[in-house]
C-alpha cells in the first residue's frame, strides 16, 4: 500500500473526487423532485383547506310563512276591491285579496288569492324538486255584459323562511311580487255571434265560449337567491298550471310571444295552485377563494419547477 502512494500519490484523491462528482449528480435531480414534491404538497394542502373552509352547515329543512295581497289594480273603480288582508306588512297592510268586476246573471267576475297565512313548523326540505304549496289564485270566470274589466293585477306574496334544522333564527322575508297582465276575451268568438263556428276564439285557448287569459309580466320573479354559511340557496316558484301560451294569446294580451301565463274557461272556477321549492349548492367564501388561488399558483410553480428539471 505504501508502495502505491510511492509510485501514484494523487490515485486516491482522484478515487475521492470521481465518488464525489458520481454523488452531485445523483443527489442534484433527488433536491429538485424534493422541491416539486414539496410545492405540490403545498399546493394541495392549501387547496383541501379552501374546500373545508367553504362547507358551512346546510340548513336541510325550513319552517315557512306566506301570505298575499293585491297591492295594485286597473282600472278603477270599474275593478273593486274587498277582503283585506290586515296581515301583510306595512306599507301593504289591508290590501284586498278579491277583485271584482262586471255584471252578470251569476254576479261579477272575480280574481282571489288565499287571503289565510300559510305557515307550517318544518316540511320545507332542501333540494326536494317536489316542494310545498303556496298561495291559491282563483278566477271565477263568469259571463258578464260587455263594460270594463279587469286589464293589471300586481300581488304581493311575502315569504318568510326559518331554519328548522338545525334551528336558527327567522331570515328577513323575501318580498315577492308578480306583475298579471289580463285579457278579457269575447265570449262567443271575433264576430259575437253564439255558438260554435260562429267565430273564431283565439288560437290556443280553446273553443267556444271563448276562454280568458293571464299573463305573468315579470317570470323572472320565479326564482330568488340567497348566501347563507357557505351556501346559495335558491327559491323556485312554479304550478303545473302556469306555462308558455301561444304566440296569438300573448299578442291578444299585449305581451311579447313566448310569454308565460294561464287559460281560464269561460263559465267556470279555475284555480292556480302555486307551489316552491328551495334547493342549495356549496359556495366558496373570499377568503376560501384566496387559498383555492394560491393553492393553483402553487400548482403552476410546481408545474414549471418539473418543466425545467
Amino acid at each position: 500500500m505504501a508502495r502505491e502512494l510511492l509510485v501514484n500519490p494523487r490515485k486516491p484523491i482522484n478515487a475521492c473526487m470521481s465518488y464525489l462528482r458520481l454523488s452531485a449528480r445523483v443527489i442534484r435531480p433527488m433536491l429538485k423532485f424534493s422541491k416539486i414534491l414539496g410545492g405540490t404538497a403545498v399546493a394541495l394542502t392549501l387547496m383541501a383547506g379552501a374546500s373545508q373552509a367553504s362547507a358551512g352547515t346546510l340548513i336541510d329543512d325550513w319552517s315557512y310563512e306566506i301570505q298575499a295581497g293585491f297591492v295594485a289594480f286597473t282600472p278603477q273603480p270599474a275593478v273593486s276591491g274587498s277582503g283585506n288582508n290586515g296581515d301583510l306588512p306595512a306599507p301593504f297592510t289591508n290590501a284586498p285579496t278579491v277583485l271584482s268586476w262586471g255584471t252578470g246573471d251569476d254576479g261579477p267576475s272575480q280574481l282571489e288569492v288565499s287571503k289565510e297565512v300559510i305557515s307550517t313548523t318544518g316540511g320545507l326540505f332542501t333540494n326536494d324538486l317536489s316542494g310545498v304549496n303556496g298561495a291559491l289564485l282563483t278566477h271565477r270566470n263568469r259571463t258578464i255584459a260587455d263594460g270594463p274589466s279587469l286589464e293589471t293585477a300586481t300581488i304581493f306574496a311575502p315569504l318568510t323562511l326559518t331554519p328548522f334544522s338545525p334551528a336558527g333564527p327567522a331570515l328577513e322575508a323575501f318580498d315577492i311580487f308578480f306583475n298579471i297582465v289580463f285579457e278579457e276575451t269575447a265570449n262567443f268568438g271575433l264576430d259575437g255571434n253564439p255558438g260554435p263556428g260562429a267565430g273564431d276564439c283565439t288560437p290556443g285557448t280553446g273553443n267556444e265560449p271563448c276562454a280568458d287569459i293571464f299573463v305573468l309580466q315579470n317570470p323572472g320573479s320565479l326564482s330568488t337567491s340567497f348566501i347563507l354559511d357557505g351556501f346559495e340557496y335558491t327559491i323556485s316558484l312554479f304550478s303545473e298550471d302556469l306555462g308558455p301560451l301561444s304566440d296569438e294569446a300573448c299578442a291578444a294580451a299585449g305581451a311579447d310571444p313566448e310569454c308565460i301565463g294561464f287559460i281560464t274557461p269561460e263559465g267556470m272556477v279555475n284555480t292556480l295552485q302555486t307551489q316552491f321549492n328551495i334547493t342549495a349548492r356549496a359556495v366558496p367564501e373570499p377568503g376560501t377563494l384566496a387559498l383555492l388561488g394560491l393553492g393553483l399558483l402553487g400548482l403552476g410553480i410546481a408545474r414549471r419547477r418539473k418543466v425545467a428539471a
